[in-house]
């Protein structure tokens, strides 16, 4: 799993975060075959769904300066149409913040400030690149991204020196198969529904160099593979009394001025 995509993610439970995606072309030698089988089966039966939605249950250590931990928690509910729609709710400790994207504008509504902020690609573009853009560009990160992605097998195995097969275990009530993996970083878990529905039923990520090795644990389910997701919800209309406000560009230039040098 990349690191800094993923812990930007997990990590904080920040709306903004930053990350650097590498494309891994080679899958790394370190990986017990079975444990890379079971990710790529995963990867790709995710990747072959039309639309999807699901509930993650995310937890989040977070260490004072004394030593001491806190969790944190939130609920994220996510939709997917591709290949172009998601939508995203948070509701949390840090947040009520729903995510909208329709193919061409993306959408951050944090309901507890009561501000909004939008900014529209030069042209249509699928999920994957308009989570790259909002990434690169102004730092925003849509919780869930990981699973998202159209080959998330490459943005998992892009910082791992080595995963191995732990064994057969249970999620819930769910007959899973648990995955573990090393990186420079961080650590991390997988567990995964067995059969022919490859789905993620949990995942924990922990904090390597970090003092008190802080967690992130998700529990993923209500996984709905057929959902019925029309248009109006990746449409957002601004409630009443709420204020637009602009993204913060990382590149130091507006949106436009950045649409313009696409052209």
């Amino acid at each position: 799993m990349t690191v800094n995509r993923t812990w930007a993610l997990l990590a904080t439970f920040a709306v903004l975060a930053v990350s650097n995606p590498v494309a891994n072309a080679q899958e790394s030698a370190a990986i017990e075959p079975e444990a890379a089988q079971i990710l790529r089966q995963m990867s790709d039966y995710l990747g072959s769904l039309k639309r999807f939605s699901f509930r993650a249950e995310n937890t989040v250590d977070t260490v004072m300066p004394s030593g001491q931990k806190l969790q944190l928690g939130a609920n994220v509910d996510i939709a997917i149409r591709r290949p172009n729609h998601f939508r995203v709710n948070r509701k949390g400790d840090l947040g009520d913040q729903e995510f909208y994207f329709d193919g061409r504008t993306l959408t951050l509504y944090g309901k507890r400030v009561n501000y909004y902020a939008t900014m529209t690609a030069s042209e249509t573009i699928d999920i994957d690149s308009a989570l790259d853009y909002a990434r690169e560009e102004v730092g925003v990160v849509m919780p869930g991204s990981d699973l998202v992605y159209q080959n998330a097998y490459q943005g998992f195995t892009e910082d791992v020196d080595s995963g191995m097969y732990v064994g057969a275990s249970t999620v819930g009530e769910v007959q899973v198969h648990h995955l573990a993996f090393r990186g420079s970083e961080v650590d991390w878990q997988i567990w995964i529904e067995k059969g022919d529905k490859p789905l993620p039923r949990k995942l924990v990520i922990t904090s390597k160099w970090i003092t008190g090795a802080p967690q992130f644990t998700a529990v993923f389910s209500g996984w709905d593979i057929s959902a019925q997701l029309k248009d109006a919800l990746f449409t957002f209309s601004p409630p009443p009394g709420v204020e637009k406000i602009g993204f913060i560009p990382l590149r130091g230039n507006t949106v436009s001025e950045q649409e313009e040098t696409r052209r």
